[in-house]
């Protein structure tokens, strides 16, 4: 028996059952958050959740897609994109940005400095659009990209990611769609 194959597909067989354990314990999380504790009483935070639920609901029957956008890094040109990513999803009407329990679109965006000994040189940065159905299963991927960012194409970046997902949200607009 030759132990090479065996070998070569160890490492990638142990980063998908990672992933996968990682995705089945945010679910349980997720499903234990949303239960809150019994017998809990009703605040503030509560009735602004329920506004903010209230303006996400309105703006997805206006025809807008439910999205979330979700950051893993700590360099400053990642974070910029970030934030200026969600501001454009955010000022227009094709998209809600939600972090509620709902069927929607997330992005994630990873990001690290391209060299660590000089961090304003550059940042490389991974986005993966995935469908989110509900918290007891597993997201279903619909894209990715990955690149480089340079300090002077953060906004080119940000909208040419925003039209990705434009792009993405039209291709996928049956999932959406209610019978």
């Amino acid at each position: 028996m030759d132990l090479s194959l065996f070998r070569a597909l160890r490492l990638p067989a142990l980063a998908l059952i990672l992933f996968f354990a990682v995705q089945a314990a945010q679910a349980a999380e997720l499903q234990h958050a949303a239960a809150g504790p019994a017998g809990a009483a009703p605040n503030a935070a509560a009735d602004t959740d329920t506004a903010a639920q209230l303006k996400v609901r309105a703006a997805i029957k206006a025809g807008a897609t439910p999205v979330e956008v979700e950051l893993e890094g700590t360099d400053a040109l990642g974070a910029k994109l970030a934030f200026q990513f969600k501001d454009l999803l955010n000022g227009g009407t094709l998209f809600a940005l939600t972090s509620q329990d709902i069927p929607k679109i997330r992005i994630l965006i990873a990001t690290a400095t391209e060299f660590p000994s000089r961090p304003e040189a550059g940042s490389v940065y991974s986005a993966l659009w995935l469908y989110y159905e509900k918290p007891t299963s597993f997201n279903s991927y619909l894209a990715r990209e990955v690149g480089v960012i340079t300090p002077g194409g953060v906004e080119d970046l940000a909208a040419r990611l925003a039209e990705r997902t434009a792009g993405i949200a039209a291709k996928f607009a049956y999932i959406f769609e209610k019978p």
